[in-house]
């Protein structure tokens, strides 16, 4: 992929990148643009790169605000209700936390988004672990993963036991990894498809745009 500071400022995609950060695009555009940044390369780069500059620029104003009523209260001589006495330190938290928080939500609806659609394509139906999937009860489904991952099996030396074996162990754990992505904890989840290696796992982390 060639280093997008070799290529040349593309401002039309620029302000694309920008709109979508800012929640700006409709929900249809919002959904393609998605999937664009995933089939251009250049245009993933742009993402990435506006991406971390929003983050810096916001935990940038975070620190100043925070200071700014820091000082504030430092000089405030109202030593009785706590509440008075700390309102605004109290109020600039919320502030600075929906600041940060509000650059991360639509990634997590993205990454439920996708550990849903890869979970359809699994879908037995018919086991205790999707049982647990479609009453929400996402930890017992992991719970249970864990409990069969952990048995052991005597195997011998038959190379189509074995096989079938690691074929349904590395189900497990794919399956597992995508509970993970419904319940918005990409980062467990990426560490298990990384592990995993395999086509469909390549596939998924392709969808999570980072």
């Amino acid at each position: 992929m060639e280093d997008i500071k070799n290529t040349p400022f593309n401002e039309e995609m620029s302000e694309r990148v920008d709109r979508f950060l800012r929640k700006e695009m409709s929900d249809a555009e919002s959904r393609a643009f998605a999937e664009e940044v995933k089939a251009n390369p250049e245009l993933r780069e742009y993402y990435q790169r506006q991406f971390n500059l929003m983050r810096g620029i916001k935990i940038h104003e975070m620190r100043e605000l925070m200071q700014a009523k820091e000082e504030k209260l430092s000089t405030n001589r109202h030593t009785g209700n706590f509440f008075v006495k700390y309102r605004y330190a109290i109020s600039t938290f919320a502030v600075a936390a929906a600041m940060v928080l509000g650059v991360f939500v639509w990634d997590d609806s993205r990454t439920k988004s996708v550990g849903s659609d890869a979970l359809a394509v699994v879908w037995k139906g018919s086991d205790p672990i999707d049982d647990c999937i479609e009453k929400g009860d996402y930890q017992k489904a992991i719970d249970l993963i864990d409990e069969e991952l952990g048995k052991t099996y005597e195997l011998g030396d038959d190379p189509d036991a074995i096989a079938a074996y690691n074929f349904e162990m590395n189900n497990l754990k794919y399956r597992k990894a995508l509970i993970y992505l419904k319940m918005g904890k990409k980062r467990a989840a990426k560490t298990i498809l990384k592990e995993l290696n395999d086509e469909r796992s390549k596939e998924v982390l392709d969808k999570l745009l980072w």
